[in-house]
Parts: C-alpha cells; sequence; structure tokens
C-alpha cells in the first residue's frame, strides 16, 4: 500500500510539474514563433546561416563543456549534487577559455571553409555562447533538484523574450547582420542566467559548505560513467542534430544553411518544449521510483503515447503543407525553408516523442549502449547526406536521406527504451 500510495503522489506532482514547464515553454516558443515572421523579415537568409552555423557549432560544444556532469546533479540521495554542480561550472568555464584559443589560431581558415571569409571575428561569439550555455544548463538541473520548476519555467520565457527583443530591436535601430541575430542568442541565453543567480543567493551558504577539492574529486571519480559513455553520446548525437548545418557550410552556401536553420529552428520548437518540459521531470520523477522498485515501464508507455496523440496533428500538416506555411507565415523568400520543413517533420516528430525514452537510459544507466546507439547513427547519417548530395547534387536530397535515416534509427531507439524499461520491473 505504501508504493502504491508514493506512485499515486508521484503521479499527480509530476502532472503538476510537467505542467509547470510546458506552460513556460509553450509562452517561451510562442514569443519565438512570433517573433520569428519580424525577424526573418529584417534579416537576409545568409545572415541566418551564418548565426546557424556558429549557434549550431556552440550546441555541439556545450555538450561535452562539462563532460555531462550535469545530468548527474539530480542523481544522488545527498548532497554530492552540489559538488557535481561547482565541477560542472568549473569545466565549463576551462573549456571556454580553452576554446578562445582555438578561434584565435583558427578563425580565418573556418571562416573562409564555411563562406563568411570577411567576418572570421563573429567566431568570438562561440566560447561565450558554450559558457553561459553550459551554466544555465548546470543551474537548471540544479533547480530541478530543488524541485522549484516554477524559475525553470519562468527562465525560458526570460530566454525568448530578451533573445527576440535584441533581435528585432537591433533589426530596426541599428544594423541587420548576423553579428546582431548572434548577439540576440548571446543575451537570450544569458538572461535565466542571471535569474537562476539571484533566486541562489539565498541558498549559497548550504551549496558551498560541502564544496571542495577532495569532494570534487570524489564525485568526478563516482560518477565518472557520464564523462565516459554519456559526454561522448550526447556529443554525437548534437553532431548528428546539428550536422546538416554544418556539412551545408561546407557544401552549399550560407543562403540555403540559412533556409535550412529556419526549417529546423520551427519544427524543433515543439520537439524542444516537450523535451525541456518533461525530460528533468522525467528524470526526477523515474530517479524516485527506481530507488523504490516501481514500475517504469508504464509511465514510459503513457508519457510517450501521449506526446505521440500532441504531435501527430501538426507535424502532419507540416508534412503536406510546409513550403505553403513557411511562404506565407515568413515572407516568400522563406518559402524554400517550408520544403525542407516538410522532409524533416517524421524523423523530428519521433525526436518528439523520444524524451522519456532517453530519459530510461539514463536512469537505468544504459550509457554504453547510447554510445555504441549514437556512433552508428552519426555515421549513417553523415553517409546519407554524402550520398543524397553525390546522386542528386541539391540540398533537398541530402536532407530527405538524412531524415529517412533519422525515422529508422528513432524507431529502434524508442523500442529499445521500451524494452529495458520492461525488464527493469
Amino acid at each position: 500500500m505504501k508504493i502504491e500510495a508514493l506512485i499515486k503522489s508521484l503521479k499527480s506532482k509530476f502532472v503538476k510539474n510537467v505542467s509547470t514547464m510546458l506552460a513556460g515553454n509553450i509562452v517561451a516558443q510562442a514569443v519565438t514563433l512570433l517573433a520569428a515572421p519580424v525577424i526573418t523579415r529584417l534579416y537576409l537568409p545568409d545572415d541566418f546561416g551564418i548565426m546557424a552555423f556558429i549557434q549550431s557549432v556552440g550546441s555541439v560544444f556545450a555538450i561535452i563543456a562539462c563532460l555531462r556532469y550535469r545530468y548527474a546533479i539530480l542523481l544522488p540521495k545527498e548532497e554530492k549534487g552540489y559538488n557535481l554542480f561547482a565541477l560542472s561550472i568549473f569545466l565549463s568555464f576551462t573549456f571556454s577559455i580553452l576554446l578562445v584559443f582555438l578561434v584565435l589560431l583558427f578563425k580565418e581558415i573556418i571562416a573562409e571553409k564555411c563562406g563568411f571569409p570577411s567576418r572570421e571575428n563573429y567566431l568570438f561569439f562561440l566560447p561565450c555562447i558554450v559558457f553561459i550555455t553550459s551554466g544555465r544548463d548546470a543551474l537548471s538541473f540544479l533547480f530541478t533538484r530543488f524541485k522549484n520548476f516554477k524559475i525553470i519555467s519562468i527562465s525560458r520565457i526570460s530566454l525568448s523574450v530578451v533573445n527576440s527583443i535584441t533581435k528585432i530591436g537591433a533589426g530596426f535601430l541599428l544594423s541587420a547582420s548576423a553579428f546582431w541575430l548572434l548577439f540576440g542568442n548571446l543575451m537570450g541565453v544569458l538572461a535565466p542566467v542571471l535569474l537562476f543567480l539571484i533566486f541562489l543567493k539565498e541558498k549559497l551558504p548550504e551549496i558551498t559548505k560541502n564544496i571542495s577539492i577532495a569532494n570534487l574529486r570524489q564525485s568526478a571519480y563516482e560518477y565518472r560513467k557520464f564523462p565516459k559513455y554519456n559526454m561522448p553520446t550526447e556529443f554525437i548525437n548534437s553532431i548528428s542534430q546539428n550536422l546538416p548545418i554544418i556539412l551545408f557550410s561546407y557544401l552549399f552556401s550560407q543562403k540555403i544553411v540559412g533556409f535550412y536553420g529556419l526549417a529546423n529552428m520551427v519544427l524543433r520548437g515543439p520537439v524542444n518544449i516537450m523535451s525541456e518540459s518533461i525530460s528533468k521531470v522525467f528524470l526526477q520523477k523515474l530517479s524516485e521510483m527506481k530507488n523504490h522498485g516501481s514500475n517504469l515501464y508504464n509511465n514510459l508507455q503513457k508519457t510517450t503515447l501521449g506526446l505521440a496523440v500532441i504531435g501527430i496533428i501538426p507535424f502532419a500538416v507540416l508534412t503536406i503543407a510546409g513550403k505553403q506555411i513557411f511562404g506565407f507565415v515568413f515572407g516568400q523568400e522563406w518559402s524554400e525553408a517550408g520544403l525542407y520543413a516538410q522532409v524533416l517533420a517524421p524523423w523530428l516528430f519521433l525526436a518528439f516523442i523520444a524524451s522519456p525514452a532517453n530519459q530510461i537510459y539514463i536512469v537505468l544507466q544504459k550509457l554504453k549502449f547510447k554510445l555504441h546507439f549514437n556512433i552508428i547513427n552519426i555515421a549513417l547519417k553523415v553517409s546519407a547526406i554524402i550520398l543524397g548530395y553525390l546522386l542528386f547534387k541539391t540540398p533537398v536530397s541530402a536532407v530527405t536521406f538524412f531524415s529517412i535515416t533519422g525515422v529508422i534509427m528513432h524507431v529502434y531507439y524508442i523500442s529499445y527504451a521500451f524494452n529495458l524499461a520492461k525488464k527493469s520491473y
């Protein structure tokens, strides 16, 4: 009876916490989507292309900046999580400083190869984006540990509002260039960091009292599976998601990168909403249920099916009429981006419902499988893009082959997570 009562309690708290996160993320995404038609009429596709490339590379580097120790912040039963938080911040800062030197050495080469040779100094946004993004993520996991989902939700809204206002304001008052698109992204990420720090002030004595070099080393060793398996896994997964933008910067023009970048941003919005709304809450819930020997399979099934019901209609509409929708909403100059959206929609629908499955792998610490899966996944996706390009010489064919591969791999990934959840009970 005690376990049944616990499960019932967890369900009500889970729904409440997810609703809190979901509300914030929906508002944040609404702000982004409402601002997008204005931004696309101020900035050129080439500007979007440069922004998309630098932001994508920054997203990949942000994955490895703290060696994924931030995911372990939730797992300890005691206050080891604070040491993991401190470790994450220290590693992110160290990595970002290293990145500054790499940009100094190679900025001309990178800018030349990727089609923006006269604007190589934009690459200095990279270390800033990486450090602030990593810090925001670590703070978000810390507040998840506190179960303060309201602040996390508000922080997500602040990111979108500041990001959008900065880009629109700069476009009208200063100049519509890739610099201001990147600056808007940076200010958007900085906003939730400042918000988290304001609310963290009261807890700083509690957080810092047990932090020491010895404890950092002990925590790093105890949770070494995260840098060993989860870090390369998520690094490869991030490369996989950002692969078209990175490769298109080399194969095609920044205008094509801009089209793909807009399509990816619009479709990834719903995916990120559910991922950010559910992943932290679901991970915290599954961790508790696993510690009490409760059934993980039923919760995985209900959550995944719920996401499928929510996502099937909007993703189907985009698959059928993406080009027309994009042309109407963002301007006819951007209708080609809608064609990419049509091709990407089936893959991103599966990514949309895969967030609960991903947390199963973390809770059950099946990190080695995730690593092997993602190595195969990225190898196939690279091959798909190159094959599509070699056969048809068009970006649409490359994206089509990429999306088909993503569909096949996600079906297997979700199915295997269900199998693991069933065996764990």
